[in-house]
């Protein structure tokens, strides 16, 4: 293959046979400056910024690492959040341990016929529901109609991440209007290639260095860098088949590749666990100090009660006396008036007139004592088995006017006021913090996750120890194994998940048929 027609631009179209062979670095870097595809930067920081600001939607941006592209992902999500296209307010957190929200590209990293997405398949984010589920549209189809999926809060965390910067194999087969490469020490050939190849109009390298000079060396040193005179198409395949490309370059480069992987690995299970760690703490800090502050509150709440109830013992306790002995004469006087009334009716001719004046005393002071407890108390005891309940009454409401009752009072229901307000107040900061450090997960599975990212890395370490402690014969072998003990457990999963379908299939299947099983539904024949 000696012509390419992708680009729109013949001259760049042949730059791109003569980078793929791998000719003349020095004079192809000259021509790509020559055209202005080189971009010098002063610092990593700075070719961040600056792609972050400039590339367009859809460009392809490349990197050497993960990690690099990680780094790239975080500060194009700010700009883009920055800009309002992306919406920061309610998020959900993706492999990479960056947050995800509408307007955001994604990649899903894992087939999933459940939910119907496939490997390195790139969406756009349309919504982030509580539960941390995603729904996202399919990018890049062509179709008129294109898929909207809704991705689960827990396949978001292990198999999505941001997709605006990724690395050569990343952008393996992308055909874009324009793409961004960023040259560093650990881009090879493959890299550049892959990178300065994907756009149809314009493909930019960006490269921190003093100057021409410098940036032309780094870039020569790229092209030559990992290639064993094997050309730059052999360079390709080997990205395209790492495997089989580092047992070809022996067996050094095989344990040292897995030294890097296993190393990657742990550095993100570290950070993941990390990150999960501290979100666990954050909460049960919080937790702890708003017991605390609840237990003080409650404290102030209890002694204002108490308080309350003291003065208004004080104040209650001689009116209820009082007005115990004020019930009991009214009482008393009624019976009095009641017996005077009966003997006057009850006296003979000669006692009559004594009796009649006895009687008309008796309503008289009877009435003035009614009089008397009226006025004071409101109301009257129905009968002397009454009297203890009536006197607590009015009594109870005279020292409930009391000021000295009334200010406690007014202290103890503010006392009760400020323990809701603080209640309210620490749901609102827990609602805050859990959304900030655990996004849609539940403590729980914060504690899961952390306990689960701890454990990878252990995994990963143990591994790390026993190559580092080979001799690099049995290192490759030991490579080998855990090759295809991955394999093994990846089919196993697929084997699972295929049965998992076939049951779903089976039992969607019963449920969906019609009542009569002997009858066969129209244009079900054989069409023959």
């Amino acid at each position: 293959m000696t012509t390419v027609h992708r680009f729109a631009a013949p001259e760049y179209a042949a730059l791109t046979v003569q980078m793929r062979r791998g000719e003349h670095p020095a004079l192809l870097f000259d021509r790509l400056h020559a055209l202005g595809l080189v971009v010098l930067h002063e610092s990593t920081e700075a070719v961040q910024e600056a792609i972050a600001r400039n590339a367009r939607e859809g460009d392809a941006i490349t990197t050497a690492t993960n990690d690099e592209a990680r780094e790239l992902n975080e500060r194009i999500r700010e700009e883009r959040v920055r800009a309002g296209v992306v919406d920061d307010a309610r998020t959900a957190t993706g492999s990479d341990g960056l947050s995800i929200g509408a307007g955001d590209v994604i990649q899903t990293r894992r087939n999933d016929s459940d939910v119907q997405v496939a490997n390195r398949q790139t969406w756009t984010v349309q919504a982030v529901g509580q539960d941390g589920a995603v729904w996202a549209k399919e990018n890049g189809t062509g179709r008129r109609r294109e898929r909207t999926v809704r991705l689960p809060a827990g396949y978001v965390a292990e198999h999505t991440h941001l997709a605006y910067a990724s690395t050569a194999y990343g952008v393996q087969g992308a055909t874009v209007p324009a793409s961004h490469t960023v040259l560093s020490d650990a881009l090879d050939a493959s890299g550049v290639y892959v990178g300065m190849t994907r756009g149809q109009e314009t493909n930019r390298l960006h490269v921190v260095a003093a100057d021409v000079d410098d940036a032309r060396e780094q870039f020569v040193a790229a092209l030559e860098r990992d290639r064993a005179d094997r050309g730059l198409v052999a360079a390709t395949e080997a990205a395209r088949e790492p495997i089989v490309g580092l047992v070809a370059d022996g067996p050094v480069r095989v344990v040292n590749t897995a030294r890097a992987r296993l190393t990657e690995q742990i550095e993100r299970a570290d950070r993941e666990a990390a990150k999960w760690e501290q979100a666990v703490t954050a909460l049960d800090r919080q937790r702890v100090e708003q017991r605390a502050e609840a237990d003080e509150q409650q404290e102030a709440v209890a002694a204002a009660d108490a308080r309350a109830a003291e003065v208004r013992a004080e104040v209650a306790t001689p009116l209820i006396e009082q007005a115990t002995a004020d019930g009991t004469a009214y009482l008393t006087g009624r019976e009095r008036m009641w017996e005077a009334q009966t003997a006057h009716g009850q006296a003979g001719r000669l006692r009559k007139r004594a009796a009649g004046r006895a009687a008309t005393e008796a309503v008289e002071t009877h009435r003035a004592t009614e009089d008397a407890v009226r006025r004071c108390w409101g109301s009257l005891p129905a009968g002397a088995s009454g009297v203890e309940p009536w006197a607590e009454k009015v009594a109870g409401n005279q020292a409930d006017a009391d000021p000295r009752v009334t200010e406690t009072r007014q202290e103890a229901e503010h006392a009760h006021r400020e323990r809701t307000r603080l209640a309210e107040r620490h749901l609102r900061e827990s609602t805050i913090l859990r959304q900030q450090v655990l996004g849609s997960a539940t403590p729980s599975a914060a504690i899961t996750r952390a306990s689960g990212w701890r454990a990878r890395a252990e995994l990963a370490r143990r591994d790390l120890a026993q190559i580092e402690a080979l001799p690099v014969t049995e290192a490759v072998q030991y490579v080998r194994d855990l090759a295809a003990r991955a394999e093994a457990e990846r089919q196993a999963a697929e084997r699972a998940q295929a049965a998992r379908e076939a049951r779903a299939a089976q039992l969607n299947d019963f449920t969906r048929r019609p009542g009569d099983h002997g009858r066969t539904p129209p244009d079900r024949g054989l069409g023959l």
